[in-house]
């Protein structure tokens, strides 16, 4: 299931988005290899393949599963040698038990989170793990609340991380224990047109009409004018792990 703003907006926009937005910090990238980079690996909701890229880049071969068709035309075409599939979060068509890491990189948000974690459970082998890695804005800094601000007016009832619906979902399923919690500063160089490409890189301000963009666009201009051509966008790149328990081993 791919919810409609997701496929439209990403449909409409994947080159935008996979030049927008910011890869993830290499100290994340990092450990995510050497923890948990062994065995089959599936990036699931891959995207255009930002953090496949790093995976590949560490000598990883991950499997990618991404719905959106565009996306993973954009994958293939920067990834010609990596699986890429045409699946969902719940519904892989992976075979049950024949996984060892699900990476789900700025994506779990977007899932049915009850049927996602089934069939993460089904095809993950007992004590795979499930890591989840995300590019969170840094809202510490003025000007990023503002422009959460401007574009979270057009957000309706868009799924989205900061809810941590997705979380307490994964929290509260006993097949997962979370072992790891990371987070490390990830400020990206950025400019005036970068920052307006990360705001049309947003699902549901691709899908917007001329006119509503276009307000969007020059609200985003006000908000970084006064930074001059050259500053960072503040981010902070997280990674979230759970083990996979044993059907006959008590969870919790």
């Amino acid at each position: 299931m791919v919810h409609e703003s997701a496929a439209e907006g990403y449909r409409q926009e994947p080159t935008t988005y996979d030049t927008a937005r910011p890869t993830y910090h290499r100290a994340l990238v990092d450990r995510s290899v050497d923890a948990y980079g062994h065995g089959t690996i599936v990036d699931l909701g891959a995207g255009t393949g930002i953090f496949t890229r790093q995976l590949v880049d560490r000598g990883l071969r991950p499997i990618a599963v991404e719905p959106v068709a565009e996306m993973r035309s954009t994958l293939q075409a920067s990834l010609p040698a990596v699986t890429a599939l045409d699946g969902t979060a719940e519904h892989t068509g992976l075979a049950d038990a024949s996984v060892d890491t699900v990476f789900v990189a700025q994506a779990f948000h977007w899932f049915d989170h009850p049927r996602a974690l089934a069939e993460i459970r089904r095809i993950l082998r007992p004590g795979g793990h499930l890591v989840c890695v995300w590019n969170v804005r840094d809202e510490n800094e003025p000007w990023v609340r503002d422009f959460t601000r401007v574009v979270d007016r057009h957000a309706g009832d868009t799924p989205r991380h900061r809810t941590m619906q997705w979380r307490r979902a994964i929290d509260a399923d006993p097949a997962f224990d979370l072992i790891e919690e990371f987070a490390i500063a990830n400020p990206v160089p950025s400019t005036p047109d970068a920052v307006a490409a990360r705001a049309l890189s947003t699902s549901f301000i691709a899908t917007l009409d001329p006119a509503d963009r276009h307000d969007v666009l020059d609200a985003i201009g006000e908000l970084t004018r006064p930074l001059g051509p050259n500053f960072d966008f503040p981010y902070r790149s997280e990674l979230q792990a759970w083990s996979r328990q044993p059907a006959d081993q008590p969870t919790g």
